[in-house]
């Protein structure tokens, strides 16, 4: 008898789906995400905006989407919404985005290739402004004002104050408006150095803007220090060259400042913009938009902004209150700057390439600059001269090799007390016209009567002193 062993072999196929990547390009109200290191919008219902996965098949299309956001007190999950719209969706949960609040977003969607969702994309961390910061002023009447001075010109102000220690700190926001100009320091260190001329230049009376910051990282228990330093700007000068007849005169820079502080365990902090400040005349005894500036670097004070500082030499004056540039009767506003700021430094030279089909392409990886004269891009971004000459006796003229947006560093040494004068031209003069050499070699007949020039006195540093025109 034969026995027959008949051996089945099955061959088990398994077919996974593979899940989609998350969608790219995550704009909030018109914000790209990837390139706004701290992403404030100034709306209680925003819109969000994103592009689809890169893919080899045609004719895909999105046929879902489901957006979560969260703080630390709210969540909400919109659920699987069934739309192609992946521009201006709007945030439909029934309760509006809080003010001065710390949100995290993250999306996912679903697309014909498959009827699995793509990978979540990461959290997005942004906050909210205050809203309507008038309405803000108005609640707190008697806490915040405009500062400055009609007596001196008020281009420095400080303030100090005490943050306990018994509970850590959630959130620190500010809010602030510095009109013309402000810069503004925390604990001896600028906040954002990079950022230049804000706020943006507006018909004041009608819409003055002001600007965020997330100042946790830099606020701490203990005692901490606030300066800000006021220009001029389009605010306190003549708006034309020549000057208009009918010029606006706004009056003396002002500030008005509001530093939120929430804590973990205990009651929350504000520091407003009032009369406990103090402010002198700084190193910058005078500037112009459009003539430059005169800055005495004897009178600078390295440590102004920092805690504990003492200054024996200067006359530092209570601020007085000073009205409000919003002409709030006639409808005017104050909002929060929301385009992109000026920029100046290795910051300001961001490419965006947006995915990895365009890095094939992408002009800034080749070592071909020749249309860019001059540009270091590897270096940060620092434009260098391509000569300099000397077509007078003491005066040295650098051309960058271009007509361009720039900001200037020098670096000076010098005995203490040595004057410098620096003067500013879109295009250099044809040495055979004589009238020009007297400005080294540049030619300034087109600016219209405007110097384009700054003064600057050493301090007669030993290690020397850098210099950035404003």
């Amino acid at each position: 008898m034969f026995w027959v062993y008949i051996t089945a072999i099955y061959s088990v196929v398994i077919i996974t789906a593979h899940r989609l990547p998350p969608p790219f390009d995550i704009r909030i109200d018109y914000y790209k995400v990837e390139t706004t290191k701290d992403l404030v919008i100034n709306t209680p219902r925003p819109r969000l905006s994103w592009k689809l996965p890169i893919s080899n098949e045609r004719n895909v299309q999105q046929t879902g989407y489901q957006i979560q956001i969260q703080s630390d007190t709210d969540k909400w999950d919109s659920g699987r919404i069934d739309s192609s719209q992946s521009i201006h969706v709007p945030y439909i949960n029934k309760n509006d985005l809080k003010p001065s609040t710390h949100y995290q977003i993250r999306l996912r969607i679903w697309t014909t290739l498959s009827n699995q969702a793509s990978s979540w994309t990461d959290w997005i961390r942004f906050r909210t402004s205050i809203y309507n910061l008038h309405e803000y002023i108005m609640q707190h009447n008697n806490e915040v004002y405009w500062i400055g001075s009609t007596q001196i010109y008020m281009n420095e102000l400080r303030k100090e104050f005490n943050v306990p220690n018994d509970s850590p700190i959630r959130t620190a926001i500010a809010f602030i408006s510095g009109i013309g100009y402000y810069e503004l320091y925390v604990n001896g260190q600028s906040v954002d150095a990079s950022r230049k001329l804000d706020p943006g230049w507006t018909t004041y009376e009608k819409r003055t803007l002001f600007v965020s910051y997330d100042l946790k990282p830099t606020i701490k228990a203990g005692m901490n220090a606030i300066g800000v330093k006021l220009g001029n700007g389009w605010y306190s000068q003549e708006q034309y060259v020549p000057p208009s007849v009918s010029e606006p005169n706004y009056g003396p820079p002002r500030l008005l400042f509001v530093l939120q502080i929430v804590f973990e365990n205990t009651n929350d902090m504000v520091i407003y913009s009032d009369q406990t400040w103090k402010g002198r005349l700084g190193s910058i005894l005078h500037d112009s938009v459009y003539n430059g500036e005169i800055v005495d670097n004897r009178y600078d004070r390295p440590n102004w902004a920092q805690v504990g500082f003492n200054d024996t030499l200067s006359l530092w004056l209570t601020p007085e209150i000073l009205p409000s540039p919003v002409n709030i009767t006639a409808n005017g506003q104050m909002t929060l700057q929301d385009m992109p700021p000026i920029r100046a430094g290795p910051d300001a030279l961001h490419f965006e390439i947006n995915n990895p089909l365009e890095l094939e392409n992408s002009y800034l990886l080749k070592e071909d600059l020749s249309d860019i004269i001059g540009a270091q891009l590897h270096d940060g971004g620092i434009l260098k001269p391509i000569s300099v000459s000397t077509p007078v006796l003491g005066v040295h003229t650098f051309d960058m090799g271009q007509n361009m947006v720039g900001w200037c560093r020098f670096h000076f040494h010098g005995p203490r007390g040595l004057g410098i004068y620096i003067r500013h031209a879109e295009a250099l003069a044809q040495p055979v016209v004589s009238t020009h050499q007297a400005y080294g070699g540049i030619y300034v007949e087109n600016l219209r009567g405007a110097t384009q020039s700054d003064s600057y006195i050493l301090r007669g540093d030993p290690n020397g002193e850098i210099y950035e025109p404003r």
